[in-house]
């Protein structure tokens, strides 16, 4: 079932309706090679399909087009983190940043990679201004709580994890 034809998904399984999403954009980037929107909107698809290295090399693509995009940035580290690149996510991650300064998801993505290296303080660093951006973000709460748990600051851990259930209704 083509999805363009049938716009109703609930007919199609999800990885069905992606891998046509992702055939639609691949036409219109052989129709225009230089689209870097599309190259994002397929490297987003790619990596709903896990498929990170084909992301990565499509936000690699879209930030030929246009350099000065952070959510592409972003986007791409989280590619290279899933590609067990934490270090390359890191390069991204802060790029997005110095384009972006209230950029919270890139925040947050920071500190899940400087978590992955075990620099838990700097990965604290990197949760707390997500959380001065945005101090309803639970995940960055949560993360943080990770972070202060594995430096032994049990109690500040807690505190974080309170938040948490605070602001997921729990």
């Amino acid at each position: 079932m083509d999805w363009m034809e049938h716009p109703d998904l609930q007919c199609m399984n999800g990885q069905e309706a992606l891998w046509q999403v992702i055939e639609h954009l691949t036409a219109q980037l052989n129709a225009n090679p230089r689209d870097a929107r599309m190259y994002f909107l397929r490297g987003n698809a790619y990596l709903d399909q896990r498929c990170f290295d084909l992301a990565r090399d499509d936000y690699t693509r879209a930030l030929e087009l246009t350099p000065d995009a952070p959510v592409t940035y972003n986007n791409r580290g989280i590619a290279y983190r899933s590609l067990g690149n934490p270090a390359r996510a890191i390069e991204d991650y802060r790029q997005a940043l110095a384009l972006d300064k209230t950029y919270r998801d890139a925040y947050n993505n920071l500190g899940l990679a400087l978590s992955d290296l075990g620099e838990f303080a700097a990965a604290i660093q990197a949760y707390t201004q997500a959380i001065t951006i945005d101090a309803g973000d639970w995940h960055a709460y949560n993360n943080r709580g990770l972070a202060l748990w594995a430096l032994g600051h049990r109690e500040d851990a807690r505190r974080d994890y309170a938040k948490v259930k605070e602001l997921i209704g729990g």
